[in-house]
């Protein structure tokens, strides 16, 4: 499944942001918690369902209000456990259970392409199990995979899936290369008659 989305920063420029995980970029469709309301992309259901459509393709049916609240609560639990994560704090026992109860309903399914008759569509309560089957794959994977950006002035949070555990920056083409950028004018400085 693929991950990530484009963000704009507060200068105007669109840059892409692969946090690692389905439920990480579902988490970023809000503020995640900093009380940012322009960063809010989930105003109503359909703004849900267009988002849900980005990322699993046409849905049986648009999202209904009782879902949009699901899923914002959803979002929040995913938010809270990986900012508990990533600040090595203990995740709190109600968005785990919140987290779990998701899960446990039914995923969308896989579908092989070339039969004769058309695939399921996927539905917003499946699409939602799925995020929060992914939210508790990631967060299984141990807290030292879900952190902050290495960069003094981001504290944006991804999943490091890479095998020796080694991702630092948020996105190697923003805050890590900003990061290098800084580091080589202070060496550049220090050594500079």
């Amino acid at each position: 499944m693929t991950t990530g989305q484009w963000f704009v920063d507060y200068a105007g420029t669109r840059w892409f942001f692969d946090s690692g995980s389905l439920a990480l970029d579902f988490g970023y469709t809000g503020d995640y918690g900093y009380g940012r309301p322009e960063w809010e992309r989930l105003h109503q259901p359909g703004d849900l369902t267009a988002w849900l459509t980005e990322r699993f393709g046409e849905l049986a049916g648009p999202a209904t209000s009782a879902q949009f609240r699901a899923a914002c609560e959803l979002r929040t639990a995913i938010t809270r456990i990986a900012t508990a994560l990533a600040d090595d704090a203990a995740p709190d026992p109600e968005a785990i259970d919140l987290i779990n109860h998701a899960a446990a309903a039914a995923d969308l399914a896989p579908v092989l392409a070339g039969g004769t008759e058309p695939a399921p569509m996927p539905t917003v309560p499946r699409a939602l199990a799925t995020i929060a089957r992914d939210g508790v794959r990631v967060f299984s994977a141990g807290p030292e995979r879900i952190r902050h950006c290495g960069a003094d002035d981001c504290a944006l949070i991804f999943y490091d899936s890479s095998r020796p555990n080694a991702r630092r920056w948020c996105s190697m083409q923003r805050c890590g290369n900003r990061t290098k950028v800084r580091t080589h004018r202070s060496h550049r400085k220090e050594h500079t008659p």
